[in-house]
């Protein structure tokens, strides 16, 4: 029992990247209006992105380590001690999962490229990722509070970050808008 636990669990941390892109991809179609079947639109960012995706994901790993490590130091060491290693390992892993898989679902480029833009577009636009931040914490206490929240909230905040990212990315060229539809 306990190595299917293992399996499960590795199973899930393995595919966290590949789904999080599928995730966003099928936000970003809801986002745009385009129609689309939901399995076909998940089948297919699962086999565009899923290598380069699991890659990305996979980053977070050690990361997310050593916030662990470094959180079990809380209660010896007390809350100055740690907290400027626990912001800056949630600054990566946010900009690693909220900027960086975005851009693998999005643009095809070398995972080198999809990770250094992530993390440029993310560290230039300080307003965007610190409102994110925000967002983040809040919805984390709402779901510490109310844990039912934790079936609404993350699809919620993925919602709103695939329509600000799409209208970040018009802006700033990086793709061409939308075209709307023809008035009849």
């Amino acid at each position: 029992m306990v190595s299917l636990f293992w399996l499960v669990s590795v199973g899930l941390v393995v595919t966290a990247g590949a789904g999080t892109v599928v995730a966003y991809e099928l936000c970003r179609r809801y986002v745009l209006g385009k129609d689309a079947g939901l399995l076909a639109v998940a089948a297919k960012a699962w086999r565009q992105s899923w290598r380069q995706a699991t890659v990305v994901g996979l980053l977070a790993v050690p990361v997310a380590a050593v916030g662990i490590v470094t959180l079990s130091y809380l209660p010896t060491s007390g809350l100055a001690e740690v907290l400027v290693p626990l912001v800056v390992v949630g600054l990566f892993l946010l900009l690693l999962v909220f900027w960086c898989l975005p851009l693998v679902a999005r643009f095809t480029n070398p995972t080198w490229r999809q990770v250094r833009n992530g993390f440029t577009l993310g560290l230039t636009t300080p307003s965007l990722t610190f409102l994110l931040g925000i967002a983040l914490v809040l919805g984390g206490l709402a779901v510490w509070n109310f844990p039912p929240a934790a079936f609404v909230l993350p699809g919620l905040i993925l919602l709103w970050w695939c329509y600000l990212l799409e209208r970040f990315f018009v802006a700033r060229g990086y793709v061409r808008p939308e075209p709307e539809a023809a008035e009849i």
